[in-house]
């Protein structure tokens, strides 16, 4: 999805009980173009919906941030996959710099996991 409009939507993804993965979208009834974080608000408020029932084993968030790292002197965009599993709290969040080149390529940069 970055590589094709160097931006994405936020999107989920979740595992029911059968052990299927099934990919995750929002679609908003009021505009083309809800803001990022109404999207990740609409998400996490439906697979917690989910997971809390137990109509699903676990789910995960992808969506664009920026961060801090100790080779970089300031913020850089990078993905951002937020795992959560009913059995597990130890998951952590795992981040995915990236930048672009003089040529519009995609360059990935340092990844990383930190504890929630």
């Amino acid at each position: 999805m970055l590589n094709n409009g160097k931006e994405y939507y936020p999107f989920g993804a979740k595992i029911d009980n059968k052990g299927e993965l099934i990919a995750v979208g929002y679609k908003d009834n009021e505009t083309d173009f809800p803001e990022s974080q109404k999207v990740i608000n609409e998400l996490t408020a439906e697979f917690e919906r989910e997971l809390n029932i137990g109509e699903i084993k676990a789910y995960g968030l992808t969506y664009d941030v920026r961060v801090q790292t100790d080779s970089l002197k300031g913020k850089t965009d990078a993905i951002l996959i937020d795992i959560y599993h009913r059995n597990s709290n130890e998951i952590p969040k795992y981040y995915f710099t990236y930048s672009w080149n003089e040529n519009n390529e995609l360059i990935f940069g340092e990844s990383f996991g930190m504890k929630k």
